[in-house]
């Protein structure tokens, strides 16, 4: 026979009588059953109450951490967005007033441009009147000039001509005319 045989062999000589109850075929014995229960409803409170409890409690708190964060996460991309679109806002506002001040600039440059162009022609036209009218002036006097060398030329000649000397009056006259006759 072998071990296993003989172990079946020592369980049917073991086997109950008829009149046991469910509990005892199945070799459950009520009164270390009932401490059983007790120890387990003991173990089974202080767990509750002082491990599962307090860790439900922290995941309550994780949780409502959690919470909290994704939610202050949210609001904070939200006022990201916000923030992005008012400095979107501001940059198309400092553009545009950039655009402005370089036209207002152009405009302004072109106008003294202009006024500059304005005012070195009429610097160039009264240069030009003021030298008009010193060469008219230089030509009035070189003119003058020559009709005074011209006149004492012509006396000088007609006094060797003639041959005689001219008195002061008759001079005078002779020069006059001679004047006369070249102002024509």
């Amino acid at each position: 026979m072998t071990f296993f045989s003989a172990l079946l062999a020592a369980d049917a000589a073991k086997a109950a009588p008829a009149n046991e109850s469910l509990f005892a075929k199945f070799g459950v014995d009520g009164h270390h059953l009932a401490i059983q229960v007790v120890n387990f409803a003991i173990l089974a409170f202080i767990l509750y109450r002082f491990a599962i409890k307090p860790a439900l409690g922290q995941m309550e708190e994780r949780n409502r951490l959690i919470e909290k964060g994704l939610a202050d996460a949210q609001a904070a991309t939200q006022r990201l967005a916000e923030a992005q679109q008012a400095s979107d806002a501001k940059l198309n506002a400092a553009s545009d007033e950039a655009a402005k001040i370089l036209a207002e600039a152009r405009n302004s440059a072109k106008a003294a441009v202009e006024a500059a162009k304005a005012e070195a022609q009429a610097a160039q036209t009264e240069v030009i009147a003021k030298a008009k009218a010193a060469i008219e002036a230089d030509r009035v006097k070189m003119l003058a000039e020559v009709r005074g060398e011209v006149s004492r030329l012509v006396v000088e000649t007609a006094s060797k001509v003639l041959a005689e000397n001219l008195d002061d009056a008759t001079r005078g006259r002779l020069n006059e005319a001679a004047v006369k006759q070249l102002a024509r």
